[in-house]
């Protein structure tokens, strides 16, 4: 939550700066930067917990072939 609120400043903030008199979307950018660093990091949070589960799971398994 606190990246979509980070992404959201940056986007208002750096949205209203000019260079030139020509407004540059840069505050775009960043907060499309700081929400794909946050689902990148989030995907790989997951990714982790999934394989754990599927290790945890396969070692089961085997238990339970070798107690047959």
């Amino acid at each position: 939550m606190l990246a979509v609120i980070l992404a959201m400043a940056l986007g208002i903030f750096l949205n209203m700066s000019t260079y030139g008199g020509q407004v540059w979307p840069i505050g775009s950018v960043a907060a499309i930067v700081v929400m794909c660093v946050w689902i990148k990091l989030s995907m790989d949070r997951h990714l982790e917990e999934l394989e754990r589960r599927l290790r945890n799971q396969g070692v089961s398994q085997n238990v339970e072939k070798e107690d047959q």
